[in-house]
């Protein structure tokens, strides 16, 4: 389609109904499962979880710039800096809320049988950001709170965050 951008991003997280909504949020009922069992985890491949906030901000900017500039064509790049792999991203989330996380184990040999898939899949985001089009993405801990915390069993803790 002449004139179309395309936005590509890596795997998201952001404001769920539920948990399982998203590939990162639903690490959060595996931090939970340790009072009862351990639970392995991805540990070999590199991931950058992004905020969809900072999607929609990006997406914002090249539709502006956009509707002013038709050179602003084509397929662009976005994602997070922090790079993680499941398992990190799992005891991240671990940290974030003072949860145990020793009943997480890292996997860190892909199981056979398995779809091959790369190792490191950063995206490329030169093209936004030499044309100041993309936005700093915010921390994985903070980010993460903010879409968890509605999630936890213990409403005091939901209560003392806005009052």
């Amino acid at each position: 389609c002449a004139g179309a951008v395309v936005l590509r991003v890596p795997v998201l997280y952001g404001e769920v109904e539920s948990v399982s909504e998203s590939a990162v949020t639903v690490l959060w009922t595996k931090v939970q499962e340790g009072a009862t069992e351990s639970c392995t985890l991805d540990h070999c491949q590199q991931r950058f979880p992004t905020d969809a906030r900072d999607v929609a901000a990006v997406c914002r900017k090249l539709a502006e710039r956009g509707r002013q500039d038709p050179s602003i064509q084509g397929i662009f790049h976005y994602s997070a800096k922090e790079q993680m792999t499941k398992y990190e991203m799992a005891v991240a989330i671990a940290q974030a809320f003072n949860l145990p996380s020793n009943h997480l184990i890292p996997l860190t040999e892909q199981p056979a049988g398995s779809a091959l898939r790369p190792i490191n899949s950063q995206l490329n985001c030169s093209r936004l950001e030499l044309l100041n089009l993309s936005v700093e993405p915010r921390p994985f801990t903070s980010a993460i709170t903010d879409c968890l915390w509605p999630f936890l069993p213990d409403k005091r803790w939901r209560q003392t965050v806005f009052h």
